[in-house]
């Protein structure tokens, strides 16, 4: 299989005599920021719908799962195809209805089911959320979770009204100049944000990168038309801003 032969030159890498010299010293946590980059370019290749790449950025990812589970073979903890067995005997046993016989009533039973599955012996529902999340899908997975046993809004509309409390608290110590309680405050704004993407079944990941693609679509086009009429950005008047971002929207 064309697997093994990649699990073979990942051995001959870290052969500790023959090996590559950086190879052979890394560990698993100097490892953490080229998996999680591997990641982000994953997902940039699929928000461009660049097969091409997304195809090469996929064999990067699964290169690093090879390189972790080849440390962890060395380590005498377990190798790649335990990995594969883990993976293969969770995805069947957490599939009951695809693999045996039993039956759901509906999708709402099956994500009740699911998430029964998933849980072990812990103090809290959020015990099983990383901490090296990043902050704002932290944030979807603890509202999610908190939602599941009945913490939340009655419709999508409260969520909304939320956000417009959130921002009135922030618009008081905003006035008071109060430092520490407008960073709290901005949090809990941020948060409830959030938990409106989650009330519209939005993925916050999603929506947010649109919304960056169309700021920056819009600036290019006001930097086009700054150029054009040989202006300069350090230079305008926030007039000027406005006027010529109202031209970039068209």
């Amino acid at each position: 299989m064309k697997i093994d032969k990649l699990v073979k030159i990942m051995e001959k890498l870290r052969d500790p005599n023959n090996g590559c010299p950086w190879d052979k010293k890394q560990t698993m946590e100097s490892i953490i920021p080229h998996t999680i980059e591997e990641a982000y370019e994953v997902a940039e290749q699929i928000y461009n719908k660049n097969y091409n790449e997304l195809k090469e950025e996929l064999g990067d990812l699964l290169f690093q799962v090879v390189y972790l589970s080849q440390i962890a073979s060395e380590k005498n903890k377990f190798n790649f195809n335990d990995v594969v067995e883990s993976i293969t005997s969770k995805m069947i046993s957490r599939h009951p209805h695809v693999f045996k016989n039993k039956k759901f009533k509906n999708m709402k039973e099956f994500k009740s089911w699911w998430e029964k599955s998933k849980k072990k012996k812990q103090l809290s529902i959020l015990d099983n959320i990383p901490f090296t999340y990043p902050a704002y899908l932290e944030a979807n997975k603890i509202q999610k979770k908190v939602a599941s046993v009945g913490f939340d809004y009655k419709n999508k509309l409260d969520a909304i009204d939320k956000i417009s409390e959130e921002l009135e608290e922030l618009k008081i110590e905003i006035k008071a100049q109060n430092q520490r309680k407008i960073k709290e405050e901005l949090g809990d704004l941020i948060f409830a944000t959030l938990d409106v993407s989650r009330k519209l079944k939005l993925d916050p990941e999603i929506i947010l990168k649109k919304a960056n693609n169309k700021f920056s679509k819009r600036w290019r086009k006001l930097e086009s038309l700054v150029k054009k009429d040989n202006l300069n950005l350090n230079k305008l008047s926030l007039k000027n801003y406005d006027l010529l971002w109202n031209k970039a929207k068209k």
